[in-house]
């Protein structure tokens, strides 16, 4: 397989890849990630290109609080977290709704979800209409990438198309579990102490 390189001006030739179910690795706010649709083939592939272990589920994309109220069960505490710090470098674990299929979380009852501060990618996913499956475009277990050569680098004849720009940031997103008590899962860009502010 060749791996396509594309810019930014090519959003029509990305979206077409996506809905045909290739992989895609884009630069976001804060690291590089791969992404594709909601389809069961292309996230098995995604694990594939990666080396993932499937007890890890993906996380996803979505470009707005309406969007994510679609798949997850949002609180009111939730919902103040959203409001505050999305767009942004923060992932959020909530509750699925059960109209989530199985294969998009790997079973669990709980899905991570992102709003990237990224125009282009929130654009992509508004002209998709739905979400996209986003994980960090790396060899599972080796450090998060953001120059793109270095992801070609990884990636090359694994996935079907690059985005030759480098991600903005250096350090991948928070993550926050909010379908029980708020935890912190991962320290990132934002501090756990901003978010538990945020809520008091």
């Amino acid at each position: 397989m060749k791996t396509i390189r594309y810019t930014k001006m090519d959003s029509d030739k990305i979206i077409e890849l996506l809905n045909r179910g290739g992989l895609l690795a884009m630069p976001t706010d804060t690291v590089f990630g791969l992404a594709c649709m909601m389809d069961e083939k292309a996230i098995a592939r995604v694990y594939e290109a990666k080396g993932r272990s499937f007890d890890k589920p993906l996380p996803m994309m979505c470009s707005s609080k309406k969007m994510i109220s679609e798949v997850a069960k949002i609180s009111e505490e939730a919902e103040k977290i959203i409001d505050r710090f999305m767009p942004g470098a923060l992932t959020i674990v909530f509750a699925k709704k059960e109209t989530v299929a199985d294969y998009i979380t790997n079973g669990r009852k709980t899905i991570g979800i992102r709003m990237p501060d990224d125009d282009f990618i929130l654009s992509l996913i508004e002209k998709l209409g739905k979400p996209l499956m986003v994980t960090s475009a790396n060899i599972s277990g080796n450090g998060s990438l953001t120059r793109w050569e270095d992801v070609l680098s990884a990636m090359d004849g694994k996935i079907e198309g690059i985005i030759c720009e480098d991600a903005r940031g250096d350090k991948a997103s928070t993550i926050i579990d909010v379908s029980g008590d708020l935890r912190l899962l991962r320290e990132g860009p934002l501090s756990f102490n901003e978010i538990e502010e945020c809520i008091k």
